[in-house]
């Protein structure tokens, strides 16, 4: 067995996160199919985050008030004004006995 002493490589640890990188750079470099289910992937997380936040989404602070103070201030409000509420007591159709 030929002692590796000229290789400097295997005597130092290589750190886990270096691995780790240069596993997934490997398994990415060797994809065939892989690919196009990843390119499938992502078109399909920018319609879900770029279009649906759009047109499910609007900004209705920007819309409502003008400037940040004002939307702060709306935001706070709603904030204290939902805290001050007391505890809804549930009614008896919210309620299912046995």
């Amino acid at each position: 067995m030929a002692h590796r002493s000229d290789n400097s490589e295997y005597h130092r640890p290589r750190n886990l996160i270096r691995r780790v990188a240069d596993l997934y750079i490997d398994g990415f470099r060797s994809m065939t199919l892989g690919r196009s289910l990843w390119a499938i992937i992502l078109i399909k997380l920018a319609i879900l985050f770029l279009v649906f936040r759009l047109f499910f989404f609007p900004d209705l602070l920007s819309r409502d008030y003008p400037t940040d103070e004002d939307r702060a201030a709306a935001v706070r409000g709603q904030l204290i004004e939902r805290g001050s509420q007391p505890d809804r007591q549930p009614t008896d159709n919210q309620h299912s006995t046995p």
